[in-house]
């Protein structure tokens, strides 16, 4: 499907992959209420913290429209941000007010004011960055670098990096705890690195999860680490003071994105291969899966902290959908009449 022709039928119907065992998960069901059209590629997606925009990068765009920003009441585009070059990852402050693009191409930071939608300034960082994660204080960010193997280091408060910690074969996913552990998927070596946030020294030796470790998150309370092991379609739940793992559940066919919602109940997942989206119950294990009719190639997902509603890019047929929980989650009460 070309991007130029309306992607989607707006339907979502569940269905459990012949692969993937105890499919009959208690996730509550989705379905698709909007749609809108992106820019080439688009890449991820991130929620603002009030959850009023949605930004998409289009990773296609070399020169303008890198990212498209959309009014998340109704899908309305309502700016988009302009720099040479091409994003892929995004991140946030809590406020709300900056956004950092991580420049493929071009090997920097793009630092947003969001008020005006304008870089405000460039961060040269390691070859080929791709996803970023900030620190509890939100004065430092953390980069990983895909073909220098690196993680830059990057004082916010000069806007300059500081130093840049080795790591494994082309690190992609990132996160890092309020108490200061680094935690990075090694995408070519199957491992993580788990390092000292201040200085990079490791923690202990890598953990391999395997899979080529794709997105790392945290649970909200920061006990559990959450990777996408993307080419055994998992996601494995390691502990986060230790690496040990403690759980891998079917997530789909060559994993993307993951997220999970406030309450660490659930964990959604793109599924590349396919055209599903994987919503994983994280008390018994089980998955349920909606395909998304028109996407071609789910990358980029981003979910409200309430699980209500799950954002998520077609790479191919260049949209963004939006999938709209249709039941109260199980265990939770219904709304009163």
């Amino acid at each position: 499907m070309s991007c130029g022709r309306l992607a989607g039928w707006l339907l979502v119907l569940p269905t459990a992959l012949a692969w993937a065992p105890g499919a009959a998960a208690r996730a509550a069901d989705y379905a698709v209420t909007d749609s809108a059209w992106t820019g080439s590629m688009p890449k991820a997606v991130l929620l603002s913290p009030d959850g009023e925009r949605a930004y998409v990068t289009n990773f296609g765009r070399r020169g303008s429209r890198n990212v498209s920003v959309y009014r998340t009441a109704d899908l309305e585009e309502v700016g988009q941000v302009d720099f040479a070059g091409n994003g892929v990852e995004m991140a946030v402050t809590g406020d709300g007010r900056t956004l950092y693009v991580s420049n493929f191409r071009r090997a920097l930071v793009e630092i947003v004011d969001t008020a005006s939608l304008t870089v405000t300034a460039e961060v040269p960082v390691g070859r080929n960055p791709k996803t970023m994660a900030l620190s509890a204080d939100e004065q430092t960010l953390y980069v990983s670098n895909w073909s220098s193997n690196d993680v830059s280091v990057v004082d916010l408060a000069t806007r300059t990096e500081t130093r840049r910690f080795r790591v494994g074969a082309h690190p992609r996913g990132i996160a890092v705890t309020e108490a200061g552990t680094l935690i990075v998927g090694n995408h070519a070596d199957d491992t993580l690195s788990f390092l000292d946030a201040a200085t990079g020294d490791p923690r202990f030796e890598p953990v391999g999860p395997g899979g080529c470790p794709r997105h790392v998150i945290l649970s909200p309370d920061e006990r559990w680490a959450y990777v996408s092991a993307q080419s055994t379609g998992q996601v494995v739940r390691l502990d986060a003071a230790t690496g040990e793992v403690v759980a891998r559940w079917d997530g789909g066919r060559n994993l993307k994105t993951i997220d999970v919602t406030a309450d660490g109940r659930y964990v959604f997942t793109t599924v590349n291969l396919g055209t599903e989206v994987g919503v994983i119950d994280t008390e018994d294990g089980t998955t349920r899966y909606f395909t998304v009719r028109g996407i071609e190639k789910p990358s980029g997902l981003d979910v409200t902290p309430d699980g209500k509603r799950v954002y998520v890019t077609g790479w191919l047929d260049c949209h963004l959908y939006v999938l709209e929980r249709r039941e109260p989650a199980p265990g939770e009460a219904p709304a009163a009449e």
